[in-house]
């Protein structure tokens, strides 16, 4: 089956789409992606959707308003991406504009009939929320498509490095957020640069300043590293009201030296929490945005001493791409009627099947997915990446 996975994720950097060839694998299945790319959100469209997010009073007409235009922006970078190759379906989870786990709500905006007007196939969507409804934080999702591509290299943990850091440990399957990863650095670096930068590239900053330790160990202090999991995180504890907390000690630093320190926030909340789950871990697989960052790779390496900490390129999965072809995996899955909770690692009271479907010729897609249950399979999961 052909499926678009695509997500704008914490950070907000663009539209992620990879076009993959997804069939069933035994239990499992294998996943060749095609083509990815990240398509930039049109720049008055991303003030637009930086501006709901809470604690701002936006009105409903423009969270309506919202839902439509980034579903209008979602179908159009999947055209953008797969260009003339004809779909199956896309899955979409969307722009996570509210999330709170512990209470057990989400809402992710994109409309999915937009994108389906778009593509002219099936579009799967809102992941989360059977999830939550059933009790469970509704995240991670990643960690049920981690142990699909990443299960043979266990013991191990995949690490998704984007706006929050999150972990999936092999084979136990415990996951969660470990906290931040590209999210405050971006935050910080956006203001302190008069939006000239978005991001330290490649860690360039960081690894030209020295962190300020007494910062960093008051940062540490956060109660979220001391929660166990399932916990999850995101933009309303780690984006803009984190670094407005500590705004005024960052200022007072050099730039440098103040991304430094953010970076080593991230570093030692994601060492810390691999030290106190994965002990026996042999190999940390990293992927996301934060690859590309080798003063958090770097940083990685010099915490965990004792584990080969490699990207996930390594292993035959764009780091950029994975988190795509993760949705793309969880949709195939939905298509399936396979439940892809994991109560385990949201505390749901039961696996439940994912995500809801905005139909096109639906009868002839669950025809095809039916038909590849009875494919031959020996193996758990692999996955491709061009």
């Amino acid at each position: 089956m052909k499926i678009a996975g695509l997500l704008s994720g914490t950070s907000l950097d663009g539209i992620d789409v990879a076009v993959c060839d997804v069939v069933a694998h035994g239990d499992g299945v294998r996943v060749n992606c095609r083509c990815f790319a990240t398509v930039p959100f049109d720049e008055t469209l991303r003030a637009r959707i930086l501006a709901a997010y809470p604690p701002a009073p936006v009105g409903a007409l423009e969270l309506s308003a919202l839902h439509a235009a980034i579903g209008e922006a979602f179908g159009d970078a999947i055209r953008t991406v797969a260009g003339d190759t004809p779909l199956d379906a896309a899955a979409s989870h969307g722009v996570t504009l509210a999330h709170d786990g512990a209470a057990h709500h989400t809402l992710q905006l994109g409309d999915a009939f937009r994108i389906r007007e778009r593509i002219g196939a099936t579009v799967v969507y809102d992941f989360r929320s059977a999830d939550t409804a059933a009790g469970g934080t509704g995240a991670p999702l990643v960690p049920f498509v981690d142990a699909l591509l990443f299960g043979e290299y266990a013991p191990c943990v995949a690490l998704n490095l984007g706006g929050i850091a999150n972990l999936t440990v092999l084979p136990d399957g415990i996951a969660f957020d470990s906290g931040p990863a590209n999210l405050p650095i971006d935050t910080y670096v956006a203001l302190r640069s008069g939006g000239e930068q978005r991001y330290d590239r490649g860690g360039d900053l960081a690894r030209g300043g020295i962190v300020n330790d007494v910062l960093l160990g008051r940062m540490l202090d956060d109660p979220y590293f001391g929660r166990t999991p399932p916990k999850t995180t995101g933009r309303e504890e780690f984006g803009a009201p984190f670094v407005a907390r500590w705004r005024g000690e960052l200022d007072a630093l050099m730039f440098a030296d103040a991304v430094a320190t953010l970076t080593a926030l991230t570093v030692r909340s994601v060492a810390d929490a691999a030290r106190a789950v994965a002990p026996s871990a042999t190999t940390l697989i990293v992927s996301g945005g934060g690859a590309r960052n080798m003063a958090l790779v770097d940083g990685l390496r010099a915490e965990l001493r004792a584990v080969r900490v490699a990207v996930s390129d390594e292993f035959g999965v764009d780091a950029d791409a994975k988190e795509a072809i993760a949705f793309a995996v969880l949709g195939y899955t939905t298509l399936r009627g396979r439940a892809a909770g994991l109560p385990r690692v949201t505390g749901a009271s039961g696996p439940r099947v994912l995500g809801a479907i905005a139909p096109h010729d639906l009868a002839a897609l669950l025809e095809l997915a039916h038909r590849e249950e009875g494919g031959s399979a020996p193996a758990r999961g692999e996955a491709e990446s061009p």
